[in-house]
């Protein structure tokens, strides 16, 4: 179980990990991929907070799954984060009538984050 565990961390902590960075320090390239997804006019200036937070979230996230190797109960904190911030996205993208090709990377980093907490409760 452990195995999979980290197997599923690294896969998830390859994509947190840049969200978080591109988040923190409103990297174009960042904003202009969550622009896109989310719709929230940040090119435009608007809701630059969002950014921000989502950074914050992804890099708790990001330190909760990684002590969640040796404590359970962080990976599970850490996979909800994660899966809530996914989440978000997703329901953005959803609200504007994204389907088929365009959710797809999202619900997979969604799914990741799911088994990251799945497995943390497996393990306690």
């Amino acid at each position: 179980m452990i195995v999979a565990a980290v197997v599923l961390t690294v896969l998830l902590l390859l994509e947190t990990l840049p969200s978080a960075a591109a988040g923190l320090s409103r990297a174009k390239v960042g904003l202009a991929r969550l622009d896109q997804l989310t719709r929230l006019g940040l090119l435009d200036g608007r809701n630059l907070w969002v950014p921000l937070l989502l950074g914050v979230v992804h890099l708790a996230g990001s330190a909760a799954v990684i002590v969640g190797l040796f404590a359970p109960a962080a990976g599970i904190v850490g996979g909800g984060l994660e899966t809530a911030a996914f989440g978000w996205v997703l329901s953005r993208q959803l609200g504007h009538g994204d389907r088929g090709r365009a959710l797809g990377a999202y619900l997979l980093f969604a799914a990741l984050a799911i088994a990251v907490l799945i497995a943390g409760a497996l393990r306690l």
